[in-house]
């Protein structure tokens, strides 16, 4: 059988120039969309004018956003197309569609043609496991030991073997990663390494704080929002079978354990990231033979259907 555990470190955009007053006064490339829809058109005024002549829906580019579309009517109004991930992003000033097929760069790392947050896997050896940038800041995550080179598939690469019969795979999102530990055997599943993984967190300019959910989040010192998070870990049983269908989201470790170890709430400050094995205390010990494990990182503007960590959080 085979467990996977879900957490989540998200990134939070940053406010673009058509959320604001000026919008409307932006000039945008009608061929830089995701293609196939109606005719776009610069400004809110240009969109009505053009809609109504034609009797047809008309884009309002200014208002074009990574996750959403906006659309003047023949009949005076404003409809919105919202979709429930990013299906573009900026790339040099012009929108590009969602890219994840992850290629290796000319700088040594591995990364995703186009995603609406700056995002590197590690190529192998010491190099961070994953950096992602958004808004100026910068989150890192480090394996704790060399990496082989991954092997690359689409938007996966897997790192084989980083213990012994256990894999890494780590995801391209559109706006951030997936991230699974594969324990191929019992016997990798009572490799006492497993019995408490810790990742060497770097979150400069930051403070990492627990939510109420059990999660973690990021939040710029300055501004005060959160810029990434990791809602608490979740668990399914991935093997076939009836019993695979069942999802569970993890209990919390208790507090004190939870606290054990410096907190990287310094903005300067290098501490690792605790990850408990979730089957510890969620299955029973025939359930333990072959898990997976994981996380996912993501924008937390994306993921407005129900709260992150849940059963329905995308």
């Amino acid at each position: 059988m085979a467990l996977t555990l879900v957490t989540a470190v998200g990134a939070a955009p940053a406010a673009s120039a058509a959320d604001g007053p000026g919008a409307a006064s932006l000039r945008t490339d009608a061929t830089t969309g995701t293609g196939g829809g109606p005719a776009s058109l610069a400004t809110t005024d240009e969109a009505l004018a053009q809609a109504k002549t034609t009797s047809k829906n008309v884009e309002v580019g200014s208002l074009r956003s990574e996750s959403a579309d906006v659309y003047a009517t023949p009949d005076g109004n404003l409809e919105a197309r919202e979709y429930l991930r990013p299906v573009r992003t900026r790339v040099d000033g012009k929108w590009k569609p969602v890219d994840t097929d992850l290629a290796r760069t000319s700088q040594g790392a591995v990364a995703p043609g186009a995603t609406t947050v700056g995002l590197e896997f590690s190529a192998g050896g010491d190099a961070p496991l994953v950096r992602m940038e958004k808004a100026g800041r910068e989150l890192s995550l480090s394996w704790p030991g060399k990496l082989p080179a991954p092997v690359l598939d689409g938007s996966t690469a897997t790192y084989q073997n980083v213990l012994p019969d256990v894999d890494l795979r780590m995801g391209a999102q559109e706006d951030g990663f997936t991230q699974l530990l594969v324990v191929k055997s019992a016997e990798a599943a009572a490799n006492e390494k497993l019995a408490e993984l810790r990742l060497q967190l770097s979150a400069a300019g930051m403070d990492v704080r627990e939510t109420q959910q059990g999660g973690l989040e990021a939040v710029d010192r300055g501004a005060k929002n959160a810029v990434f998070e990791a809602p608490r870990p979740v668990m399914w049983d991935s093997s076939p079978g009836a019993a695979a269908a069942k999802d569970t989201a993890t209990q919390p470790p208790p507090r004190s354990r939870r606290r054990r170890g410096p907190h990287p709430r310094s903005p300067r400050r290098r501490a690792p990231l605790c990850v408990p094995p979730p089957w510890r205390t969620s299955r029973p010990p025939e359930h333990r033979t072959s898990p997976l494990r994981g996380s996912r990182r993501s924008s937390p503007r994306s993921r407005w259907t129900s709260p992150p960590g849940t059963r329905n959080w995308c």
